[in-house]
């Protein structure tokens, strides 16, 4: 995924006129990991990392049953918009 959003990034660098910084500040909420006392309930559902990271990420809330209380920082999970359709499909 870091590939696939490093290659956009390039491309979008080389597309605008303006620095290059404004695309990676674009990026940041995707790719920084906020403390878990930045989270709060209205987020939802998150990514939860434990960091050095060893393992895939925790998705839930603190509020969850099951939250294991180990993880210390978060990334927000990225809601992909619906697929056009298949040439030949109908919806």
């Amino acid at each position: 995924m870091n590939d696939v959003i490093e290659e956009i990034k390039k491309t979008m660098k080389r597309a605008i006129s303006g620095p290059a910084w404004v695309v990676d500040e674009l990026f940041k909420p995707l790719t920084e990991a906020k403390s878990l006392y930045e989270w709060h309930e209205d987020y939802g559902a998150v990514l939860w990392w434990e960091f050095p990271i060893g393992e895939p990420p925790f998705c839930g809330t603190p509020l969850d049953m099951d939250w294991a209380g180990y993880h210390t920082h978060w990334t927000p999970i990225t809601v992909p918009s619906t697929p056009a359709p298949k040439e030949g499909n109908r919806p």
